[in-house]
């Protein structure tokens, strides 16, 4: 106990000594946790207790495995302990008692993609794929279904919040979950949600709960407040008999509502039952006191919370975190490379650095800015701006106002019209490239004869789009609101979440109403292209630097780093618009702020920048409602707002004068030793 008592401080030593009855474990951020339950596995065996009666819950694997593999160097019984997560769990515990469930225990599990194609299978018997209406795609089909399933809703509820322009299919939907639920029986199949489904509804046999019970009699969760409702349900159920269950999580990173995680689980275990237990881990082994004074402020803010108050081990302090505010995000982009540069001169490499946002599309002025600097960087977290098929669908209307003969580009743009497969496309595309001028394609190409079948009739639109752009092609700006106009349209058909991919093509839209030429704004996206989200820049030192971290908030939990820049904390982008109209969701961001802020050690920056554009007018933004809230502000460095130096004009231009020294063929020849 003498040695326990060093290696722990007085929480932790509490949750490790507590072994029997009900006990939930508020772990704050970087407070310990994992060390707590090490060290508990490790005391709860040395009492006595067989390791094959102890089962932890995790969320991954790895973490199971981190926190089994640090016990057993203490004490090799350890490696016994049962441990995995929720559905690996549940998958061995079905294979065994399937039967009790009138199923077989051959079962097979079907990937997401398996599952997708099953529920095609029943929509289409359904009645679900209408050709006249524009039906949702399987995907989403799949994820409507899973999400009804995970969170205990019905498929309304769903498709209000998270598509309600698929509303009109709501009784379709509803018939689908039941045929695809069949489907799976009749075919003995499970998909990843049924493990769960069918693990409670084991849990809920008498007889082989208490089998359960008496081989489980000491149960642990890890991230509780991660659990969704059926892993809410299921620990409850294992620990119904004996009682002996220790959750370990903190409700106020509890940020994974969009995929089903409950933050009333967490809230509401103690109501469960009797005589549980609370303790609460506040002393925090990762920041500074002055980074922890703005998490606290932010957790004083929160409503349906357990009370907590982070307290820093270290006593070392660096600086208080920092507020700038800015005209706009390219002002923004350029001081945080500014600082990064700056810092890295100091002794602070680029991988000990992260840029955190709420969404992934609000990283891209930062991204090119990174790019001219030569910074390398990766990215977790959302879509890639640059590989999305939205933004290269975008772009292809625009590139072939600049070069008529970009073939790629026209392939593009074709097969996203109605009734244009690849092979008409590619007949159309012959013809485009017989034609000099852009004005040709469209008096002759796209004239509305039958030359083409069917799809004649549908290019009608391209046409109109094409004679708009050609007026404007000298304007970027002008030019992309027009190919906006038409792709629109398209992407709607095109894609089920478009009303999210939306964000992506507003900023393109500001992007290129930056340039003067539409060549320059091409030119620049094609010159750095990422390699899987990864800007790859040749190092400069013999020894390539490891790169920056550019991160969603979802993606940087669990994760820390020395300095972190949190960007762009205005109202719509943290809180996003989506959660706006709802106190919940708005409960929900707030936390992801607080997770944000506690994963710097050292430093912290937070900024805004003060315009914004939404549909091409230009509007001030509002600075976020969780920095403007009591006590938070008053916990930040003094505000700094960057005036940013103008680069000077360069004429890029210089061969007036000089005749010149190729044609097509001759410098073919020059350069491939052959004529064409």
């Amino acid at each position: 106990m003498e040695d326990l008592k060093r290696k722990l401080n007085p929480s932790q030593y509490e949750a490790v000594r507590t072994m029997d009855g009900p006990v939930l474990v508020i772990a704050g951020a970087g407070s310990g946790k994992t060390r707590a339950i090490e060290y508990r596995v490790l005391h709860m065996i040395e009492s006595g207790i067989r390791p094959e009666s102890i089962l932890l819950l995790t969320f991954t694997r790895k973490a199971s495995h981190e926190m089994l593999t640090r016990a057993t160097k203490h004490d090799s019984r350890c490696r016994r302990v049962d441990g995995g997560t929720f559905h690996s769990f549940a998958f061995k515990i079905l294979k065994k008692y399937a039967k009790v469930l009138g199923l077989s225990n051959l079962f097979s599990i079907l990937d997401e993609s398996d599952a997708a194609e099953a529920i095609h299978r029943c929509a289409v018997k359904v009645g679900l794929v209408n050709k006249d209406k524009k039906s949702p795609k399987k995907d989403t089909l799949r994820s409507v279904i899973s999400m009804s399933v995970n969170k205990g809703l019905s498929i309304v509820a769903i498709l209000e919040k998270e598509y309600p322009h698929f509303m009109e299919f709501a009784k379709e939907i509803e018939a689908l979950k039941g045929e695809y639920t069949a489907y799976k029986i009749h075919k003995n199949y499970m998909d990843y949600d049924d493990l769960l489904v069918y693990m409670k509804l084991l849990l809920e046999v008498d007889e082989v709960r208490k089998k359960l019970s008496d081989k489980y009699r000491y149960v642990m969760v890890d991230e509780y407040q991660d659990t969704n409702m059926l892993q809410g349900d299921i620990s409850y159920l294992l620990a119904k008999e004996h009682k002996n269950i220790m959750i370990v999580g903190d409700d106020a990173q509890s940020i994974y509502g969009f995929r089903g995680s409950s933050h009333k689980n967490i809230m509401d275990f103690p109501g469960k039952f009797d005589n549980c237990r609370i303790i609460t881990l506040e002393e925090n082994y990762r920041s500074t006191q002055e980074i922890l004074d703005v998490a606290n402020s932010v957790l004083e803010n929160m409503d349906n919370k357990y009370s907590k108050c982070l307290m820093a081990t270290r006593k070392e302090s660096v600086e208080k975190p920092k507020l700038s505010f800015f005209k706009n995000v390219y002002d923004e982009a350029a001081w945080i490379v500014a600082k990064i540069k700056e810092l890295r001169d100091e002794g602070l490499d680029v991988h000990h650095q992260a840029v955190l946002f709420r969404s992934a599309y609000v990283s891209i002025p930062l991204q090119a800015e990174l790019s001219k600097n030569g910074i390398q960087y990766q990215v977790f977290g959302g879509l890639k701006f640059y590989e999305t098929a939205h933004v290269k669908d975008l772009l292809a209307h625009m590139k072939v106002v600049l070069n008529v003969k970009d073939e790629i580009a026209w392939h593009r743009m074709l097969t996203l019209i109605e009734g244009i497969g690849t092979k008409t496309a590619d007949r159309i595309t012959e013809d485009i490239m017989a034609k000099a001028s852009l004005e040709d394609v469209i008096g002759k190409t796209l004239s509305g004869n039958d030359k083409f079948g069917k799809s004649s009739g549908n290019l009608w639109k391209l046409k109109a789009f094409l004679k708009s752009a050609v007026s404007c092609r000298a304007l970027p700006g002008s030019l992309y609101d027009i190919a906006l106009d038409y792709y629109l349209p398209l992407m709607k058909e095109k894609f089920d979440d478009w009303h999210i991919r939306i964000n992506d093509l507003e900023t393109l839209r500001q992007i290129a109403a930056r340039y003067d030429e539409l060549e320059q704004l091409l030119a620049d996206f094609a010159i750095e292209p990422p390699d899987r989200g990864v800007w790859k820049v040749e190092p400069s030192a013999k020894h390539e630097e490891k790169p920056l971290t550019l991160s969603t908030i979802h993606s940087s939990k669990g994760l820390e780093w020395d300095s972190v820049f949190l960007i762009s904390l205005v109202d719509g982008v943290l809180p996003s618009s989506f959660a706006l109209d709802s106190e919940e969701d708005i409960e929900e961001e707030s936390r992801l702020f607080y997770v944000a802020v506690t994963r710097a050690k050292n430093r912290l920056f937070l900024s805004m920048s003060h315009e914004g554009s939404r549909g091409g007018i230009t509007q001030f933004n509002k600075i976020s409602r969780f920095l403007d809230a009591p006590n938070v502000l008053g916990g930040l460095d003094q505000k700094v707002i960057f005036e940013p130096i103008e680069d000077p004009d360069i004429d890029l231009d210089d061969s007036d004068g000089i005749m010149p020294v190729y044609d097509k063929n001759s410098l073919l020849k020059r350069v491939t030793g052959r004529y064409s």
